[in-house]
């Protein structure tokens, strides 16, 4: 009981409550939208006529017709993200009614407007719509109709739903009822959805349990899809979930970042992560959701010249982001790397890739891309097509600057750099200023498939590596595939669930590691400085902020738990099995050798 207190003051000191109690009734206001019905009815002939017209209008008169459709659509999208949908149902038909929108193409006006309020959820504003329609006598479209005439029949279900069960006992039921809250919700049913919710506190009260956070979690994150800017229905629930004594579990936080990124709030949507690693339990753990969430606000607050995202004090690095990624999935492993969790995931570990690359931190690149082997995922194109982009869009980036006499940017060293050779300041620079690359771009910014080619073969291992030579990595490499270039660039199709090979990425971040090494350190005095003891620092830096304190399984348990790529357990590959067998054969032989040595000896 003390933690839970501890959890909701920690909630309602970071979320800083401006609201009165009383005011959560607006949340459940109910809308209605009407029209004038008999200038439909004058109207609808003329407007038949028009439509049956159009194929006589000139190109240029047709395509204006339709741009004012769009604009249509793009004002009501408008409304509803500054207005919310409660109070665009009359907007709505003031903007479509016959003296606004004298249009030949009406009847198209309508079928899209439907379609458009349906996507979003607002199903009584679409019936609405749709019985307008046919009062003007429009035909919608067959799929418009079908779709219309089920919703309609599950409103009026819903509608009867809770008289139905209006006697029985939901306090058991939190699940069912978050269905039902945000159903009425996005229907516009607002007064039905309070009676739900209503009838749930109280069958709890008479239980004598507390609520289940789910309704309510369901609540915020409607809130978010439907009234996006309203923070003021959103700190009401919070305080209703307080007066009920609800514990809020990680789906309400997740919905409370979300909406706090939404609204560009980030010093509470980190105050928030601060709540939940400060109460953290096995009750109570960030899941993929929040890191994600987080991984992608860190991507345009981690610039530091952003006029636009100014980072907050209370932010969260990306490297301790992940870094308690990865604490949180142990804790709810118990310390198994390769267990499944709510926590870790391919999609999470990609967008953290996504976040390193903006940021050009690539010793955290190469870090996060160990997490592919310790948690038993394989990587995919898509792993591939993220790094590669990232370096693709920089070096376009680079090379679109002007440059300086005696400036070296990033795009200088790649482009001036061979594969295979060992990596040397002083070559690169030299080769630099005296204009030869080894890549000859089509324009001074032109970057195309020459450029995608050059950084697949820069993860080639170099000729003096040996660890990279070694048979057993040329062994691997024949069971795990290495894209070519048509593949990422679209030439050739691949299967989302073919594996890929980690080592050419590994050696791909390395070089441009060092390569953002060099470029800090080009043109300046370079008497005694050893790039290999300067780039040890970073990379043992990297490993220890998103590492730290963490041991690896064994490579053979490793290996008999990989994870493929939709999660079942793998056994042991080819190449291991045979290994097995040379071992236990060499050890039959070293035995029977012993034992005729001992017998020589005796006689």
């Amino acid at each position: 009981m003390a933690g839970f207190f501890m959890l909701q003051s920690s909630l309602c000191r970071t979320l800083k409550p401006r609201f009165a109690p009383q005011r959560f009734t607006s949340l459940f206001c109910s809308t209605s939208c009407s029209f004038n019905s008999s200038s439909q009815s004058q109207a609808s002939s003329l407007n038949q006529t028009r439509d049956s017209n159009s194929g006589n209008i000139p190109e240029p008169a047709r395509r204006a017709h339709r741009h004012r459709v769009y604009g249509l659509l793009r004002s009501i999208d408008s409304r509803i993200l500054a207005k919310g949908p409660d109070n665009v149902g009359a907007y709505i038909h003031d903007k479509i009614s016959v003296a606004k929108f004298h249009n030949v193409y009406r009847s198209t006006m309508f079928n899209r407007l439907i379609h458009f309020l349906l996507e979003r959820d607002l199903f009584k504003l679409a019936i609405s719509v749709y019985k307008r329609m046919l009062q003007e006598q429009f035909l919608p479209t067959r799929d418009i109709s079908l779709r219309i005439t089920a919703m309609t029949e599950v409103v009026d279900d819903m509608a009867n739903a809770f008289d139905t069960i209006r006697n029985a006992d939901l306090s058991a039921s939190g699940n069912t009822v978050s269905v039902m809250v945000t159903a009425y919700l996005r229907s516009g049913e607002m007064n039905t959805a309070e009676s739900w919710l209503k009838k749930y506190e109280s069958d709890c009260m008479e239980q004598g349990v507390a609520p289940d956070a789910a309704p309510y979690a369901g609540i915020l994150e409607t809130l978010q899809e439907i009234q996006p800017e309203n923070s003021d229905a959103v700190h009401a629930t919070l305080y209703r979930m307080r007066s009920e004594g609800v514990t809020p579990d990680i789906a309400v936080f997740n919905a409370l970042i979300r909406s706090s990124l939404a609204r560009r709030e980030y010093t509470e949507a980190f105050g928030l992560y601060h709540a939940i690693m400060t109460n953290r339990s096995e009750s109570l753990l960030p899941s993929d959701l929040t890191f994600k969430k987080l991984f992608h606000a860190s991507k345009f607050l981690g610039h530091k010249h952003s006029r636009k995202y100014k980072r907050p004090n209370n932010a969260v690095s990306p490297r301790q982001l992940f870094r308690d990624m990865v604490q949180c999935h142990l804790l709810r492993t118990g310390n198994v790397p390769l267990a499944h969790s709510n926590i870790v995931s391919v999609s999470c570990i990609h967008l953290a890739l996504r976040t390193f690359m903006a940021l050009n931190d690539y010793p955290a690149v190469l870090m996060t891309l160990r997490a592919f082997r310790q948690f038993g995922f394989q990587p995919n194109l898509q792993t591939y097509l993220i790094v590669i982009t990232s370096l693709i869009l920089r070096i376009k980036q680079d090379l679109g600057c002007f440059r300086r006499a005696g400036q070296y940017r990033f795009a200088d060293f790649v482009l001036h750099i061979r594969p295979r050779e060992p990596p040397d300041i002083d070559v690169v620079e030299r080769r630099i200023q005296l204009g030869e690359p080894v890549v000859e771009l089509s324009g001074p910014a032109s970057v195309g498939s020459e450029t995608v080619a050059h950084l697949l073969a820069l993860w080639e291992p170099t000729s003096s590596s040996r660890s990279e030579t070694a048979p057993a990595g040329r062994k691997r490499s024949s069971t795990l595939s290495i894209p070519t270039v048509d593949m990422l660039m679209g030439a050739t199709p691949v299967s989302p669930l073919q594996e890929l090979s980690l080592a050419p990425l590994v050696r791909l971040l390395r070089k441009m590691t060092l390569i953002n090494l060099f470029t800090k350190s080009a043109g300046s005095n370079r008497e005694g400085w050893d790039w290999k003891k300067a780039a040890g620092p970073i990379f043992l830096g990297a490993k220890q902020e998103m590492w730290y304190d963490f041991e690896p399984p064994s490579e053979s348990v490793t290996k008999r738990k990989q994870r493929g790529p939709i999660g079942p357990h793998r056994g042991l590959l080819p190449f291991s099995a045979s290994r097995v067998r040379r071992m236990v054969k060499n050890q039959t032989l070293q035995s029977k050798q012993g034992r005729i040595t001992s017998n020589t000896k005796a006689y």
